[in-house]
């Protein structure tokens, strides 16, 4: 009867510890993730910061199970796409378009949101994206947190590859879809 009662004390002192360092985790993350473009091409810029090709190059993404569900006025400002993934539902909306640089509202399943802003940086050849997210779960919200930002920086890194990809493969002939 004791070495139950010891058991049953391990087990709730474990899991009361482990509420404990799942509770003081951060429910903010940021990710950052910054890679060389094809420096040569005349359409750089306008194909790598173009809604509608970023979400060509998440589409791809098989193995992360993400659906597109809708996209509206995704190149204009208050446009916005929705997908669907194992986790559930993700908006996008598009907050600001400058030259050289988008910015997006994220909203994950309505417990989490984050601020995603995709920039080129010309005299470097470089694209940057930079997500500020912020988890709004009360009880594992560091864990979900933690799991988001590894989720997102592996989704993050394999789109800008796609995108890299992608862009290679575009004529460096007259661009056929100037609106």
């Amino acid at each position: 009867m004791q070495v139950i009662q010891t058991i049953l004390k391990a087990i709730t002192f474990s899991v009361l510890i482990s509420l404990i360092i799942v509770n003081i985790l951060p429910t903010t993350y940021r990710i950052t993730v910054t890679e060389p473009i094809a420096q040569d091409h005349p359409y750089a810029i306008k194909f790598m910061l173009s809604t509608k090709n970023w979400v060509q190059a998440i589409n791809v993404l098989e193995s992360s199970k993400i659906q597109l569900l809708s996209m509206q006025n995704e190149e204009k400002v208050g446009g916005f796409v929705a997908f669907n993934h194992s986790g559930g539902r993700v908006d996008a909306t598009l907050v600001e378009k400058k030259a050289l640089e988008l910015q997006y509202h994220l909203r994950f399943h309505e417990e989490h949101q984050a601020k995603m802003r995709i920039y080129f940086q010309p005299n470097t050849q470089f694209i940057s994206i930079v997500i500020h997210g912020e988890v709004l779960s009360p009880i594992i919200g560091g864990l979900n947190a933690l799991l988001t930002k590894y989720y997102l920086e592996k989704i993050v890194q394999t789109a800008i590859n796609e995108m890299n990809s992608q862009l290679q493969l575009q004529p460096m002939g007259p661009d056929k879809n100037d609106d």
